[in-house]
């Protein structure tokens, strides 16, 4: 489970290289602040990251970078699977295509 403390102080102090990206599971940004660090463009924008991790509150910040991590994302994904279910019995998707999205569903948690 991602910290907002750590993504916040890594945006600020590490926020040139990415390192706050790469933590919150966003390889591809980090390494376009990795290849773009010189610039500096990267460093001002991983400074205001930092500041907006840390002034976000708890709950936002969990359901943006911690999917499934608090009850309501956990009951969100049991009524998703629920209204699957559904239309797989309604006939409105096929089998194939309820595993297959269950199975995405499932990786969120």
């Amino acid at each position: 489970m991602r910290n907002k403390l750590i993504a916040g102080l890594l945006g600020i102090f590490l926020g040139s290289f990415g390192v706050h990206k790469f933590y919150l599971g966003k390889t591809g940004i980090g390494i376009l602040y990795v290849c773009l660090f010189w610039t500096g463009l990267p460093g001002f924008i991983g400074f205001i990251e930092g500041i907006f991790y840390l002034a976000m509150s708890e709950e936002d910040f969990n359901r943006r970078y911690n999917p499934g991590a608090t009850v309501g994302g956990i009951q969100s994904a049991m009524n998703d699977l629920v209204r699957l279910k559904s239309l797989m019995d309604q006939g409105i998707i096929t089998p194939s295509e309820y595993e297959e999205r269950r199975e995405r569903l499932m990786q969120k948690i």
